[in-house]
């Protein structure tokens, strides 16, 4: 049977366990974990015998040797044990989550809801953690996975498993990073940007994000002088204002001297192009001021031939710099590291408060770097990575140009993987980002100098070829060819689908949309009547459903969402938007319509 056609999931009726053979992970692993699972939820208890494998595996119509391996799996982990002649058994000694059933007390939220702080009115953007499933992700810094050196990561991380590494692990301290990704760094990644740093010089964090957290955590509290350039990281602008530091921007300072003891935090490629002597006039400007700097550099991006001049800390002499970078998110296997570099006195500090925190970086992942560096596997994935970033850079611009060049001004940086837009000054930028992930575009509002609103548009997460038709349909947006879906069915110009059609267009579909308070939410729609639904950024609220046709109209209806009940609804197609229109002729609902589980998505008729 083909592998890309999607089969039913099988049952286990007594355990209501649900095996796929469509998951990257083998039947025998899902077995292991859905049996796992029903034993820290107490749904197998300890000393309760299970079917014999040759019965569960008729079960759930698997081979035998599929539920053996399973079983002598979790006996050689101390889950199961064996009794000669009488079965499988669940081990008595097996901790579970359910100890005992109990009042929660303290009602639905209880009093820890009362001691938290007020939740931030405006979160900022974020990004929905369904992004990849989106026709047009231009989101700068996810990563689709035809970028990452997949077998490079593999010979990475299994010599960094092996036994000996593994053996080293117990001998290592929790303050201290990983010696040996130390080195790297210091001979093949600082260079680059022309740092020279010592060991002791040098800290790894979880993310450049967390390691900009740790440093304003040792340098600002109440008001604190703090001195931002745009673009800025909203949420450590958020938690600048948390603290109650005096916040400004750098462009209010041309002709005016620093705040005495300063903080300033900027970004390295952003305002020092190599041909000026803007770099030492900062430094000499910080030093007046008694302040120091903190420079968020950006990750390695397009090889645009660009010529990108050394770091500020580089260039200092007093030790007022703090270098913030990280390994470039465009190769990484997962998050990728931030990197700290300052003088040993600060490094020291930022070690103890990430102690403190318990936030260092996991060793194996220390170690998986150091191997993926020292191997060269890094320098050259930078270098293909970069060619390709540069290719969909130039689509974007040229995209850009064609479309929008009377509407828009656009703007980059040396070496970024990334256009920032300028729009019409009636625009608001967070409302326009929500109405173009309406129609599949994402795009993340931001704010330039001069408190100037625009879009980041990146091209990490999306390929060259889709590049142009996610551009086209922004113009539409800003045109205003894409108005607003019409309120009512008698004023849709297109005519819902038909029965036929709908089946089509709609079975084995995955929608993406918007709940009313603003969580992402995401609807699979699959060919056998079943519905799953995912809402929230962490997909923290699921739930199932079945969904039929009836004279023309879809029909659904949820275990739990929308009171259960049974909704029906004519069904608009406009190009990726699906619009719903329930029984009152009233629009209901939008959602973006993506691919199906082949691929393709069945055109409607």
């Amino acid at each position: 049977m083909n592998s890309a056609i999607r089969r039913a999931p099988r049952n286990m009726d007594d355990l209501n366990i649900v095996l796929d053979p469509a998951s990257p992970l083998s039947l025998q692993h899902q077995l292991r974990q859905k049996l796992i699972d029903a034993i820290h939820r107490g749904v197998l208890r300890p000393g309760r015998r299970l079917p014999s494998s040759r019965s569960l595996a008729e079960r759930i119509g698997v081979a035998r040797n599929t539920v053996s391996l399973a079983y002598d799996a979790l006996i050689a982990e101390n889950h199961l044990v064996s009794r000669a002649r009488s079965g499988i058994f669940v081990a008595t000694d097996v901790p579970s989550v359910r100890i005992a059933v109990g009042h929660r007390g303290g009602g639905q939220e209880g009093p820890l809801a009362t001691r938290l702080p007020p939740a931030p009115i405006d979160e900022g953007f974020r990004c929905p953690g369904n992004w990849h499933q989106y026709p047009f992700p231009f989101i700068e810094g996810c990563v689709d996975a035809a970028l990452l050196p997949n077998t490079e990561w593999r010979e990475a991380l299994r010599l960094a498993c092996s036994r000996h590494e593994i053996d080293g692990w117990s001998r290592s301290t929790i303050d201290m990073d990983d010696a040996e990704l130390i080195d790297q760094i210091r001979g093949k990644v600082l260079p680059v940007r022309g740092i020279d740093a010592n060991a002791d010089e040098i800290l790894v964090t979880l993310s450049a994000r967390h390691a900009l957290q740790l440093v304003g955590s040792l340098l600002v509290g109440r008001g604190t002088p703090v001195v931002l350039e745009a673009p800025v990281d909203e949420e450590f602008e958020r938690r600048l204002r948390d603290r109650q530091a005096d916040l400004s921007m750098l462009d209010e300072y041309e002709d005016r001297p620093l705040p005495r003891a300063a903080v300033v935090v900027t970004s390295a490629r952003r305002s020092f192009p190599s041909n000026s002597g803007r770099p030492r006039q900062l430094l000499a400007m910080i030093a007046a001021a008694d302040g120091v700097l903190v420079e968020h550099d950006m990750p390695p991006g397009a090889r645009d031939g660009s010529h990108i001049a050394p770091a500020l800390r580089a260039m200092d002499a007093q030790g007022r710099v703090i270098y913030i970078g990280n390994l470039s998110p465009a190769v990484s296997c997962g998050e990728s590291l931030g990197v700290v570099a300052s003088v040993p006195a600060f490094i020291e500090r930022l070690r103890q408060l990430r102690r403190i925190q318990g936030t260092a970086p996991p060793t194996l992942i220390q170690r998986g770097w150091s191997y993926f560096i020292g191997l060269g596997h890094y320098s050259a994935a930078l270098v293909k990575t970069g060619r390709v970033l540069e290719g969909r850079r130039i689509a974007l611009r040229d995209a850009l140009n064609h479309y929008l060049h009377q509407r828009v001004s656009i703007e980059t940086l040396p070496g970024a993987s990334a256009y920032w837009v300028t729009l019409p000054e009636a625009v608001d930028t967070r409302d326009f980002a929500r109405q173009a992930a309406a129609i599949g575009v994402l795009v993340e509002p931001t704010r330039l100098e001069g408190g100037r609103e625009a879009l980041c548009m990146g091209i990490t997460g999306i390929s060259e070829e889709k590049i142009r038709d996610g551009v086209r349909n922004l113009s539409r947006l800003i045109r205003g060819d894409l108005a607003m879906a019409p309120r009512h069915i008698d004023d849709e110009p297109i005519k819902p689908l038909s029965a036929a059609a709908l089946r089509r267009t709609i079975s084995g579909a995955t929608l993406l949309y918007s709940t009313v308070y603003g969580d992402p939410a995401t609807l699979e729609i699959r060919s056998d009547g079943e519905m799953v639904g995912t809402a929230g950024y962490a997909g923290e609220d699921c739930d199932r459903g079945r969904w039929w046709i009836e004279e023309g109209r879809w029909h659904r209806q949820w275990q739990r969402w929308a009171y259960a009940e049974v909704s029906s609804y004519a069904v608009v197609v406009d190009g990726d938007q699906l619009r719903w229109y329930g029984a009152d002729g009233i629009l209901a609902d939008t959602a973006v319509i993506t691919r199906t589980a082949s691929g393709k998505r069945k055109p409607a008729r």
